[in-house]
């Protein structure tokens, strides 16, 4: 089971999303969060990866990645935690 947290969406809205992980890489000064909405797209639950800002102690505003090294380092890292989630 994992937890829930409020985000701000890009529009400003606040909704809930499902939290799979937090990280953090050592070379960048921020924390990640891997989410997902329960979407699904040919039978697959769509995963999602931001930087996450804490607001207060139960709202959170996500940013976009815009480095592409960044990106890169973060998709490496994710493709670790899937690793991990499949083989448990």
């Amino acid at each position: 089971m994992h937890n829930k947290i409020k985000v701000y969406n890009e529009n400003g809205i606040l909704e809930e999303v499902e939290v799979i992980d937090f990280f953090q890489l050592e070379e960048y000064n921020h924390e990640y969060v891997l989410y997902t909405k329960n979407e699904e797209v040919d039978n697959n639950i769509v995963i999602y990866v931001s930087i996450v800002n804490q607001i207060s102690n139960d709202e959170y505003q996500f940013e976009a990645i815009t480095d592409s090294e960044e990106e890169k380092k973060v998709d490496e890292m994710i493709d670790k935690e899937i690793d991990l989630l499949t083989n448990e």
